[in-house]
């Protein structure tokens, strides 16, 4: 069995290199957003802050920020380790009827 750091591409005959180390991401700043989510920002806002507008994709530039508020709304660990949920800043009763009308629109 070849052990050695390099493979090669089945469509070339370059070698390429192997990681050593797994892929770094950026740490999601959770605390920062729960902050600014408290005092009222706008969701772009916050986005602008946090520098997580995608220009990639112009018709939604917002749209990792709003899947992370979905992710903190369900549950999200606190800086001293307990679960807590993202508060709705709409009343239940919008919530549940937003809900509706896209389990409505995907049927």
């Amino acid at each position: 069995m070849n052990q050695s750091k390099f493979h090669r591409r089945r469509d070339s005959n370059t070698p390429v290199h192997k990681r050593n180390k797994p892929r770094r991401y950026r740490p999601f700043p959770y605390f920062r957003i729960a902050k600014m989510w408290a005092d009222g920002m706008t969701i772009a806002r916050i986005a602008k802050a946090i520098g997580r507008i995608d220009k990639d994709n112009p018709r939604d530039p917002y749209h990792s920020l709003r899947n992370c508020l979905h992710r903190m709304h369900k549950g999200y660990t606190s800086a001293n380790g307990r679960r807590v949920r993202l508060p709705h800043r709409v009343s239940k009763k919008t919530i549940r009827a937003a809900r509706r009308a896209g389990l409505r629109a995907a049927a």
